[in-house]
């Protein structure tokens, strides 16, 4: 199976050197903005579409017109159209918003060599600029394909992309757990663990506050200004650091422990329209979480259940299956009116999310033969012969070794007994 990798190293360039990445940071940016207008005057005034070889064959003109252009390396210029080829590609097919013009304020350009460029231990050489320092914490693995200079803020890093084969992953060995997500605790599993939510912006918020008035009172355009703006993404840059360190350690510790998991297709964009929750649920990282834990299962041969969005695991009592419908979000206990049972939302919604995984699972259709997944003696499914609990049974088999269920759920397999398997990403 091969995969892509990508290995991230910081940079340490010198004064001359980080005026030259600034600069072909800010021809990248300018050039992608360039083009957006003109692409969409194209559109609305003469009603052509303009295409990505449409506009590399104008880069010429463009650098004509542009002289500034000229001091970046040529096929950094051209990943500038591609990638807003592609921008336009993910927006008519409705994976991403409509693409928008960049700004500089944010210190964060970037620009992509595809090729041309050469690694060592010590340092990376990078066209137009030459041999830039760096450091180099873990081997590269696989073949490096193409570079990606970043900034983040008076940082920059290098991510080395790279094609790395490795073998079909066996089997995990492990139960199948349910996950639910939430802001009381970052995760309850269906066997009990609690994962604490470590509220990472939470805990900055007070020196975000100092640092941002103190910004605000700086005079624009002095150096005390600027030198202001630094310490504040500094501290940004430390929550983010801590979030995805949480995260990356969180997903491992799972797919370590367990040989499958069943989790919720949460609607994150839509929830982050109550604006009484938006902030808390940027800060958990629910999305981020979902993509680690996918690729992460699919590497290590773990397999992945994706409940419906509107599965009702919090309302139904995983003792008798009553739903209450009168449940609020603040209930955080509730009594089972049909049996009696007090439940602790989150948990309780984790045993549905886990009873409702195993019969996704037990549902698949004949021509699937899986019996030998890792799942326990306690929840080890036959997937043999067609619909076994009598419902559900329309699922189909892809290609990719994905089986979907209309809109109840989705089943990812990742298992010696299927199909090799290819990356897939849950949205």
């Amino acid at each position: 199976m091969i995969i892509q990798k990508a290995f991230k190293f910081r940079l340490y360039p010198t004064e001359k050197q980080a005026a030259a990445l600034r600069q072909q940071g800010g021809n990248a940016r300018f050039l992608y903005n360039l083009l957006l207008e003109r692409k969409e005057r194209m559109y609305w005034e003469e009603r052509e579409s303009w295409t990505r070889n449409d506009m590399i064959l104008a880069l010429p003109r463009i650098k004509e017109e542009f002289p500034f252009l000229k001091e970046s390396f040529s096929q950094s210029l051209q990943q500038v159209a591609i990638h807003l080829a592609v921008a336009y590609t993910n927006f008519f097919e409705k994976r991403a918003e409509h693409p928008s013009v960049k700004t500089k304020r944010h210190r964060n350009d970037s620009f992509t060599i595809p090729q041309c460029w050469r690694i060592d231990l010590r340092f990376v050489f990078l066209p137009k600029i030459g041999k830039v320092s760096w450091r180099m914490h873990r081997p590269i693995e696989g073949t490096p394909k193409h570079l990606t200079v970043t900034q983040d803020g008076d940082r920059w890093f290098c991510s080395v992309q790279c094609e790395v084969e490795i073998q079909d992953p066996a089997p995990a060995e492990g139960p199948l757990v349910g996950i639910d997500l939430g802001l009381k605790s970052f995760a309850v599993l269906s066997d009990g663990t609690v994962v604490e939510n470590p509220r990472h912006l939470q805990k900055m918020e007070r020196k975000l506050r100092r640092e941002q008035r103190k910004l605000s009172r700086r005079i624009k355009g002095s150096n005390n200004r600027e030198k202001q703006k630094r310490r504040l993404q500094a501290i940004h840059r430390k929550v983010r650091d801590s979030r995805r360190d949480f995260l990356h350690k969180t997903t491992h510790w799972l797919v370590e422990n367990y040989g499958g998991f069943a989790v919720e297709s949460l609607n994150v964009a839509g929830m982050l329209k109550n604006h009484h929750l938006a902030k808390s649920i940027s800060d958990a990282g629910w999305g981020e979480f979902g993509r680690q834990l996918t690729y992460k299962s699919l590497w290590n041969g773990n397999l992945l259940v994706e409940i419906g969005t509107f599965f009702p695991s919090s309302k139904t009592c995983s003792d008798c299956g009553a739903v209450n419908q009168q449940l609020k979000l603040s209930d955080r206990e509730w009594v089972c009116d049909a049996c009696g049972t007090i439940h602790d939302r989150d948990f309780n919604a984790s045993m549905n999310i886990e009873a409702e995984g195993i019969r996704l699972l037990s549902c698949q259709g004949s021509e699937i033969v899986a019996t030998g997944c890792p799942l326990g003696s306690e929840t080890t499914v036959g997937l043999t012969g067609s619909n076994a609990c009598g419902e559900g049974g329309s699922g189909r088999r892809h290609a990719d070794g994905e089986t979907t269920f209309g809109e109840t759920g989705k089943v990812h397999l990742a298992c010696q007994q299927l199909a090799k398997p290819t990356a897939h990403a849950v949205r």
